[in-house]
């Protein structure tokens, strides 16, 4: 999952893997001794890394206030809000590595691929959105242009190596209904290197399919396709929500850049 905002572009991208992965992250102990105010902007203008060093020392100061209300838990052991069992990775109590709150409702995704939705009104697990027992889910987004979660999802049954994307409405989830979506972008072969990559700024979904080297722009509104480009030297497009361009990088004996338009789709600068 590679998650890149660059100047105008804000956008959360999901990556096709040939297999199955796994995330290490980065571990850092931070060690914080100086507890006086004095010292902390002491050591801002002397330590070598002035910036981090004020961070970690103000980081308590800053989150003082912050009290737990409630917790919630992703872990089911006993698969009592599954209808089927799922696979056994998928019940070892993993760390939570995406949360989304959207209408009253939070939404957990483990580490193994599990996302749990939870009530904030009742304080109570409503479902599991793994709607079948070999799904692992990626990642998530809430669409607001229509109200529904997207989950995208890798499958056993396919190696884990290609990205399934499902839209849900977010009343029927409250309903414990998650197999009341329906799947988008099926036509598209998301396999490594393939991905989807989601705009939330410029309201569009890009998507590119590694077997036939085509990228594919769609309406986040409606899921609609707006255009197809299909160009083997295309290395990276990205959108821009200043005129509604986007931005393609050529990767061939020399780099060009090109801007299109989004409705005409004409070069208006090479």
């Amino acid at each position: 999952m590679d998650e890149r905002r660059r100047g105008v572009w804000s956008c959360r991208r999901i990556v096709a893997t040939k297999g199955g992965s796994s995330n290490n992250g980065d571990k850092t102990n931070i060690k914080i001794n100086n507890k006086n105010i004095i010292n902390k902007l002491q050591n801002r203008e002397i330590f070598p890394k002035p910036h981090r060093s004020f961070v970690a020392d103000t980081s308590p100061h800053r989150f003082q206030n912050m009290r737990l209300t409630h917790q919630f838990d992703t872990h089911d052991p006993k698969c009592r809000y599954s209808p089927k069992p799922f696979l056994p990775f998928l019940m070892k109590r993993t760390k939570v590595v995406e949360i989304v709150a959207a209408k009253n409702i939070v939404f957990a995704l483990a580490h193994s691929g599990l996302c749990a939705a939870f009530s904030r009104e009742t304080n109570e697990r409503i479902c599991f959105l793994n709607v079948c027992p070999d799904e692992v889910i990626r990642s998530l987004f809430y669409n607001k242009n229509n109200d529904s979660l997207i989950t995208v999802s890798v499958y056993a049954t396919e190696n884990f190596s290609s990205l399934k994307c499902r839209s849900t409405r977010i009343e029927y989830i409250r309903r414990a209904k998650p197999d009341a979506g329906f799947p988008l972008f099926q036509s598209e072969s998301l396999k490594w290197p393939g991905f989807v990559e989601f705009d939330d700024v410029n309201a569009k979904v890009l998507t590119y399919s590694a077997q036939d080297s085509i990228y594919k722009v769609f309406d986040l509104k409606n899921y609609t396709m707006l255009y197809s480009i299909s160009d083997r030297h295309v290395q990276e497009i990205k959108i821009s929500h200043e005129h509604n361009h986007y931005h393609i990088l050529h990767h061939t004996t020399h780099i060009t850049s090109k801007k299109k338009y989004f409705k005409e789709v004409e070069v208006l600068d090479e």
